[in-house]
C-alpha cells in the first residue's frame, strides 16, 4: 500500500494546477495537452531514471540484435509494466475496501483514505502512461536500421538525450491528442454514474490482460521476428487508449477530494476539471517519483535517505 504523498505534496499539485488555469484553455485543449505533458514526463522521467536501472539488471548475449534484440527486450518491459499495473490494481481496491471501512464506523469524512485511493489511482495512471511511451519507443526503434540495434547500442536508444529520443517525444506529444480525439469521439469518459470502482477496476484488469496476451511475452514460445507489424502496433495502440477510459473516470470520482485539499471547486462531470486535477496529482507524484529513485532507501538500497508520505493504518 502507498504512502500518501498527496497531503505532503499538496503545494505541488496546487502550483501546477494554478499553472494549467492560467492558460484558459477550452475542454478539449487542456486535455489535450495534458495528457501530451503527461507522457512527455513520464518519457522524460524513463530515460532520465527508470532506464537506466532497467538496463544494468538485463542482460543479453552480445551476439543479439535488430528484431530478435528488440523482442528479447520487450518481452520483459511488457511483462513488468503488465505486472506493476496489475499490482496498482489491487491496491486501488484495497484502498477502496480501507475507505468503505472507515465510512462505516465514522461520521467524518475520511481524508487520508479517499486521497490513499486517489494516490492508487494515479500510480496506475502512470503505468498506463508507460505503456504508451514504450509503445511509441517500440515503434520507433522497429522502423530504425535492423544493424544499429546491437547490445552496445542501447545506452544511446533507451538513456541519452539524441535525435532518436527527439523523434520520440514528437510522437507522444501527438500521441496525447489522439488519446484525447479516441475518447472523445466515442463519448468513453465520465458520466457512468451506475458504475462503482470494482467495475472500473475490472475493466482495467481485463484490458491490461488482453494488451498482454497480445505481447510476444512468453520465453517457451517461438515469435516470427517481425510479429511487431504496423497491424500488432495498431492492435496494442488501441488497447493502451482503453485503459485511459477506467482510470480517467475512476479518479473523477473523487476529485472533489482535491478541490477540498486546495480550497478551489472542481465538477466531476466536467473533463477540463478532471483532467486539471489529474494534471497537478501526475507532475507531483512525478516529482516524488524522481526523488524516491535518488534518495528513498526502499527504491536506492541504502540506509541513508528520507521517506516522504502519510502511513493509512
Amino acid at each position: 500500500m502507498s504512502l500518501v504523498s498527496i497531503y505532503t505534496n499538496k503545494n505541488i499539485i496546487s502550483d501546477k494546477i494554478e499553472e494549467l488555469r492560467n492558460m484558459n484553455f477550452d475542454s478539449t485543449a487542456t486535455s489535450s495537452y495534458v495528457m501530451s505533458k503527461c507522457l512527455l514526463g513520464q518519457y522524460d522521467m524513463m530515460r532520465s531514471v527508470l532506464n537506466k536501472n532497467m538496463l544494468k539488471k538485463r542482460h543479453f548475449d552480445p551476439e543479439l540484435k535488430g528484431p530478435e534484440l528488440l523482442n528479447s527486450l520487450y518481452q520483459h518491459i511488457y511483462s513488468h509494466n503488465y505486472i506493476a499495473l496489475q499490482d496498482e490494481i489491487y491496491e486501488i481496491h484495497d484502498a477502496v475496501k480501507k475507505l468503505n471501512n472507515k465510512l462505516d464506523i465514522c461520521t467524518e469524512e475520511p481524508l487520508m483514505e479517499l486521497l490513499l485511493v486517489i494516490e492508487e489511482y494515479i500510480d496506475a495512471f502512470h503505468f498506463i502512461l508507460e505503456y504508451t511511451a514504450l509503445l511509441e519507443e517500440h515503434y520507433m526503434l522497429s522502423l530504425a536500421a535492423e544493424e544499429s540495434i546491437i547490445v552496445e547500442n542501447l545506452n544511446y536508444y533507451y538513456t541519452e538525450d539524441n535525435t532518436f529520443a527527439k523523434n520520440v517525444k514528437e510522437m507522444l506529444k501527438n500521441e496525447g491528442s489522439h488519446i484525447i480525439s479516441y475518447l472523445l469521439d466515442d463519448n468513453l469518459l465520465l458520466g457512468n454514474i451506475d458504475k462503482t470502482d470494482a467495475d472500473y477496476l475490472d475493466e482495467m484488469a481485463r484490458v491490461n490482460r488482453d494488451f498482454i496476451r497480445s505481447c510476444n511475452f512468453k520465453d517457451w514460445k517461438n515469435y516470427p521476428d517481425d510479429y511487431y507489424s504496423k497491424f500488432k502496433f495498431g492492435e496494442l495502440f488501441e488497447l493502451n487508449r482503453k485503459l485511459y477510459i477506467p482510470v480517467i473516470t475512476g479518479l473523477s470520482e473523487y476529485i472533489n477530494v482535491i478541490g477540498y485539499l486546495i480550497d478551489i471547486n472542481f465538477n466531476p462531470n466536467n473533463l477540463k476539471d478532471v483532467m486539471t486535477v489529474i494534471y497537478g496529482l501526475y507532475m507531483a507524484k512525478r516529482e516524488e517519483n524522481i526523488r524516491r529513485q535518488n534518495n528513498d532507501p526502499r527504491y536506492t538500497g541504502k540506509k541513508e535517505g528520507e521517506i516522504v508520505g502519510i502511513k493509512v493504518s
